[in-house]
């Protein structure tokens, strides 16, 4: 038994959409002086697109379900490349958030379908390797993006990262239209009757989970570059060493999440990757004297963090396999919210009081998380009727 060759293409799908949500991360110092606005501002390009992509990803799951998916997946690339393309000539910041708006509208309801579809399509034996595999597309495009996104912006600028994107979203487009069978579409759950799902306790609390880490995470994990820049003192070519270990340990960790899921149980495996992420962001500041220090804490974050999100999925899609597309679309909501929230509170560190002081802050949201992850083991679930 071996995995469906087409989950590595909804990999890719993913893939695309990450270079463009992430690339930002490593270059704010750069698109802040060209746009005119503060580091801590311009780290909002991330906040805003995970927050439209939580509010758009189960809305447009919605209005969207009784479509064909290849077709709509189609439709969504297209979409999605035409605003990245957008990004290529916006000239303000106030365009570039708009542009960033559209991407990331098409790209929640492109991964919210990419992840169902791997969650349908797997044998249920594969089915936390198959979400893992899903989400390193994201991890990979991060491996890729963030490094090459400070490599192009030296050499011909930031924005040719879109055109680079637009390109990758048009091979995941040839590949859907080429590979991927016509799926027919179910009836549209309203939106409302989704959220009733989270009248359960044991859900609720795990989708609470994914956005307490990914807060934590994203709390530190949008100002890298200017923490390494100014608190360890790293030049641009050192950052991408530092953004390739990050990524690269994300992609192992993505895989060991769904691995130790499907072994031990996505809240044991959770538990354990909220730890380790926890006691890295804690360590980061002690680690800053010396990069030789702070590499290794980067690559367990970058693991930990990464290996947490297929655990949790593993957990809600077993704890409620009758639900499972639409608690796998809530979770991605949830995950984009801790994202936005994270680059809110993080801005806001930096802004008021010390960029040293983000990876603490962070910390403290994961500790909460893994708190409420042990919660929600011990609650019942009682089975949900989803017409």
């Amino acid at each position: 038994m071996v995995m469906d060759k087409r989950i590595y293409l909804l990999a890719f799908v993913n893939f695309s959409m990450g270079l463009v949500e992430m690339f930002p991360a490593g270059i704010l110092s750069r698109i802040a002086e060209e746009l005119s606005v503060s580091v801590s501002v311009a780290g909002q390009m991330l906040g805003l697109f995970s927050l439209t992509f939580a509010i758009a990803a189960p809305v447009l799951q919605v209005l969207t379900a009784r479509f064909e998916r290849r077709r709509v997946l189609m439709i969504t690339l297209a979409v999605f490349a035409a605003g990245t393309l957008w990004g290529v000539f916006a000239p303000t910041f106030a365009e570039q958030m708009a542009a960033r708006v559209v991407q990331a509208a098409a790209g929640g309801l492109m991964c919210s379908t990419a992840f169902a579809l791997a969650a349908q399509i797997a044998d249920p034996a594969f089915r936390g390797r198959a979400i893992a595999l899903a989400a390193m597309g994201i991890s990979s495009s991060i491996v890729l993006g963030v490094p090459l996104g400070i490599l192009v912006a030296e050499q011909i600028g930031w924005r040719a990262m879109y055109v680079l994107t637009v390109v990758f979203a048009a091979l995941a487009f040839v590949g859907v239209w080429r590979w991927l069978p016509k799926v027919q579409g179910s009836g549209a759950v309203p939106l409302s009757q989704q959220l009733r799902t989270l009248r359960s306790a044991k859900l609720l609390s795990a989708h609470t989970v994914t956005f307490l880490l990914m807060w934590g995470h994203f709390a530190m994990y949008a100002f890298l570059a200017p923490f390494m820049e100014q608190v360890v003192g790293l030049d641009s070519r050192w950052m991408s060493v530092v953004y390739l270990a990050f990524g690269a340990a994300g992609m192992t960790g993505g895989f060991l999440g769904g691995y130790s899921s499907d072994r031990w149980g996505g809240v044991r495996s959770v538990t354990g990757a909220g730890c380790a992420l926890a006691l890295a962001l804690a360590l980061l500041p002690f680690a800053a004297a010396s990069l030789w220090l702070v590499l290794p804490v980067v690559m367990l974050w970058g693991m930990s963090a990464w290996g947490s999100t297929p655990s949790v999925q593993h957990y809600i899609t077993s704890t409620s396999p009758e639900t499972a597309g639409i608690q796998l679309g809530l979770n991605l909501a949830a995950l984009n919210f801790g994202i936005s929230m994270g680059a809110a509170v993080g801005g806001l560190t930096l802004e008021f009081v010390s960029i040293r002081y983000n990876p603490w802050v962070g910390a403290l949201a994961v500790i909460f998380g893994v708190l409420v992850a042990r919660y929600s083991a011990r609650l019942p679930y009682r089975r949900l009727a989803v017409a």
